[in-house]
């Protein structure tokens, strides 16, 4: 939703560049994924990545982590839109598909 994501930013510092335009262009709204998303009841599961995927203006960025646990900070969604209520909408439609209060 900025010019210049935090990505290119750290890039940009390690390399002793210029850093970017921190100006947002769009609203949008962060939800965090903890490894609880991967537990239906005691069992491992995977997410519906694809149904979050599907959703208006979804990017989502998993970090790579092995081993889900609940409380574990394992990526983000980001919803980008046009208006912050279509952002909301996104947000609480991703919370009902993963399972978590919105």
């Amino acid at each position: 939703a900025c010019v210049t994501s935090q990505f290119a930013q750290q890039v940009r510092a390690m390399a002793r560049l210029p850093l970017g335009d921190v100006r947002q262009h769009s609203p949008a709204i962060m939800l965090n994924i903890l490894g609880d998303v991967w537990f239906d009841q005691k069992r491992e599961r995977e997410p519906a990545w694809e149904k979050i995927l599907a959703l208006p203006g979804a990017n989502l960025h998993l970090y790579g982590k092995d081993n889900p646990r609940r409380g574990r900070k394992m990526g983000h969604v980001t919803f980008v839109a046009l208006t912050l209520d279509v952002a909301q909408a996104s947000v609480v439609a991703a919370c009902a598909i993963l399972g978590i209060a919105a």
